[in-house]
């Protein structure tokens, strides 16, 4: 820390950093790559997210706007994500950011982190998205932001009962409206 003046505030400076800054072990990387890599064989869909100049609040709202959508995301280095990939069956030779990146995982909804990482994106500039992966497959940031463009499963679903119950819907207002042109028939009979 900076402003240790004497030797007692030296040492207390040192010992303040080795507990809260030391390095990982090496058991400690193993164990997060293993983690990470059934992460990424769970995964339906992954984005890989820059973040640089973000401020804090914004990268608050971010994380809270994925929690929404059930969608894991952490910071991580890249050797760690590309080997992580490689353990996976992923390609990860494309992958040669000189920064450590956002790893957005969604284990339920393919189109969740992309959607979301668009939809942040647009209020906060300095968050975009790099690439991702879907089905297995590296894809780029073109193809990411056109599966971000897609919509939700559940909207998929709603759509199709929508479609499925169209044709019953019209069916019922027919036989109605027949219904009702008999009760205006009667109706006007009985005024006479």
């Amino acid at each position: 820390m900076l402003g240790c003046l004497c030797l007692e505030n030296s040492i207390r400076c040192t010992l303040y950093a080795k507990r809260y800054f030391m390095a990982k072990t090496r058991q400690q990387k193993e164990q997060d790559l293993q983690e990470l890599t059934e992460k990424v064989k769970a995964a339906k869909s992954i984005v890989l997210t820059e973040y640089r100049g973000t401020s804090v609040k914004d990268i608050d709202t971010f994380r809270r706007s994925l929690e929404k959508e059930h969608v894991f995301t952490k910071v991580y280095k890249v050797t760690l994500i590309r080997k992580a990939f490689e353990a996976a069956g992923i390609p990860s030779a494309s992958i040669d950011y000189k920064t450590p990146v956002v790893l957005s995982i969604s284990e339920e909804d393919e189109t969740a982190p992309a959607r979301v990482i668009k939809t942040v994106g647009k209020d906060v500039k300095t968050i975009s998205m790099l690439a991702g992966v879907a089905d297995g497959q590296f894809l780029t940031k073109a193809q990411m932001e056109s599966l971000a463009d897609m919509p939700s499963k559940d909207q998929l679903r709603a759509q199709l009962v929508g479609t499925l119950n169209a044709p019953i819907s019209g069916f019922v207002n027919v036989l109605a409206g027949n219904l009702r042109g008999l009760i205006n028939v009667l109706n006007a009979i009985a005024t006479k």
